[in-house]
This record gives C-alpha cells, structure tokens and sequence, in this order.
C-alpha cells in the first residue's frame, strides 16, 4: 500500500510510539520524537499528522493554526512545526521533508516556520530552496550574575583553555570587572511592576491601540493570550506596564545545552504601542532582576522591541531562532522585516526553557 499522510488519531498512538522507538535505537537526539498522543495539550488549534506506509508511522509534522495582521489585514495561517521522519535513519524516506512541506502547504498556503535550530539544518535549508522569505529573529541577552554566567554558558566553554579562563574569571572576579566596564551587568532602577493574574479586556485595549504600528504580527487579543497563556498556570508572568505587556519566565535550570545550570529570565512575547516598548522591555527586565536571574534572554524580530531591549543594557549575540514565510504568506507581509514582530511566543515558546 502506498505511503499516505493521514491525521494522527488515537488508533496510531502504538504506530507514533514504534516510530519514536526506532529513533532511539539509532541514537537521534531525544528532541526529535513525535507526541505519542493527538492532543499533546501544548497550544491551541493543533493539528498533527502522521505519513502511514502499510499501518507503519514513517514520520509527521504539526500544523498550529491561528490568526495574523498582515499589513492591516487580519488573515488565517498557520505554524509549520516539528517535520519528523524516518529520512533521519533511512534513507528510502529521505524525501518525506519536502512531501510534508507541500503536503501542510495544500492544507494552509500561509505558513511559517520558526527557530529551526540553525542555517545549516534540513529544514532551513529545504525552505529557503523553495523560495519561503528567510531571516534570522534577533537574540538578545543581559548577563546579571557574571560568576555563574562564566560557568555555565557551554556555547562558549567548547575548549579546555576556555574553560580554564572562564573559570579563573568567575573566580578572581576579573569576568565581573569587564562585564562592569561594558555595561553588561548593569542592572537597572527598581520599577514598581504590576503582575497580572490574566488577560482580560484591557489587553483588547492594547491590541486595539497598537497593532497600527506593527506589520506582521499574530493576533495578541485577549481570548488568544488566554488559550496561550491561560490565566491557571502560575509560570507565566504577566508584566503590564505603560500600556502594554510581557510575558517573561524565571527558570532554574538543570544540564541545560546551553546554559548549564543558570537562573534564566526569558522575555517570551510582549505587545505595546511602539512608543511604550522601551518602558515595557524596562518592567519586563526590573522584576526578572529583582527576582535574582543570572541572564535574561529575549528573541525579538521588531525593531522598536530591540532598541527597548539595548537601552535596558542587552547585547546582541549570534541568533539561530529563523523565521521563514511561505510565499503565500510573505507576499501578504511584504518585505519589511523590521516591522514583523516575531518572538518565542509565536513558535515553541517557553516549551524549551
């Protein structure tokens, strides 16, 4: 029987998990497995589907839809996520990738992709052959605690010599030093912030007002914030400053990949009029302070939201969190990339960290 791609139901849930098993045999890493459930729970509007060859899974990939503004005009689209398929173990199935780009494409022409984990993947380099609009989300990052930042950032401890020098700056206090001098450990003035337990109307407000000043966004209404950031969940914070808000996470991590075992900030999403941003990307950035981060860290495509972050004292660093646009949707959006306003909110979000 020919290999069909068919919506993921609850009588494959032993199929998903045979394919997952496979993966694990052949060593893949473990961030690449298939929920081994249809309703995985993680976002609203989810759509997953499984490529079916003689009732065995070779492979799926998942479709969030939700709604954007693109150059004033509220559209469908959707979120191309988490293309998983036995091409990564067999060759005979190297060419599920492109079937599954053009299958999600039949289902939603307006698609985008987001983090993708780097230029040099797959995926990236699939979508830019095909002509999607491509473009790096800026990362942007403040070091608060220099010591324990020096010790766990693996990016840059890649060598023995590295990490000897790392450590012997956390220790002597020379890394603190020269952060100093660079306004890196700058931390700002305490802000009185106001932690929402929800959004309600005032975040129809906020959407009403500012979305003039943005191109391509998605919609940030309050019924849409709820189902992304439900009011029961004591993880999201919810800053409201200055006629707008954020969202920001405080994570105490463990053996992460790239941050060790650092106290993380993460500005996840926000939304204001673009006048605000700065006093908003201010708030957001006072109370992760005040609550003892070691780093904070935003992805932000917007130009007014990374001048907000520089003036709070963030760096830019290198970005592998890439945004890519079908045609559909890029011609609707048009070209200017410094107007979209992309974060971690609009793909994974917090799933990560």
């Amino acid at each position: 029987m020919a290999l069909e791609i068919l919506r993921y139901t609850a009588d494959r849930i032993a199929a998903v998990r045979a394919f997952n098993a496979r993966l694990d045999a052949q060593g893949v890493v473990p961030e690449q497995r298939f929920p081994e459930t249809p309703d995985p729970g993680w976002f609203p509007r989810m759509e997953l589907y499984l490529a079916v060859e003689d009732g065995t899974v070779r492979g799926g990939y998942i479709l969030r839809r939700q709604c954007f503004q693109a150059a004033g005009e509220i559209v469908e689209a959707a979120h191309y996520r988490l293309p998983l398929s036995e091409g990564l173990i067999d060759r005979k199935y190297s060419g599920l990738g492109l079937r599954f780009v053009r299958d999600a494409l039949a289902r939603e022409p307006r698609l985008y992709a987001m983090g993708m984990g780097g230029w040099e993947n797959a995926l990236p380099q699939m979508l830019k052959r095909l002509k999607w609009q491509m473009s790096a989300v800026p990362f942007y990052f403040k070091v608060l605690h220099p010591a324990r930042f020096l010790r766990n950032i693996r990016a840059v401890r890649t060598s023995a010599y590295r990490r000897l020098a790392m450590d012997v700056a956390a220790i002597t206090g020379t890394g603190w030093i020269g952060m100093k001098a660079l306004g890196m450990a700058r931390a700002l003035p305490l802000e009185k912030v106001d932690l929402g337990a929800g959004f309600g109307p005032w975040a129809d407000e906020v959407w009403d007002r500012a979305r003039g000043g943005y191109g391509l966004t998605a919609v940030r209404d309050a019924a849409t914030l709820e189902e992304i950031y439900p009011a029961v969940s004591a993880r999201f914070l919810r800053v409201r400053a200055a006629g707008g808000w954020a969202i920001v996470l405080d994570t105490q991590l463990k053996d992460h990949k790239q941050f060790g075992g650092m106290r993380l900030g993460t500005i996840v999403d926000g939304f204001a009029p673009i006048e605000s941003v700065p006093a908003v990307v201010r708030a957001a950035t006072s109370l992760l302070e005040q609550r003892g981060v070691d780093l904070i860290v935003s992805n932000q495509s917007h130009a007014a939201w990374g001048r907000g972050l520089r003036e709070a004292g963030f760096r830019e660093g290198p970005s592998n969190y890439l945004s890519a646009l079908s045609p559909e949707l890029a011609k609707l959006a048009g070209n200017e990339d410094g107007n979209f306003h992309f974060t971690r909110g609009d793909a994974d979000g917090p799933m990560g960290l």
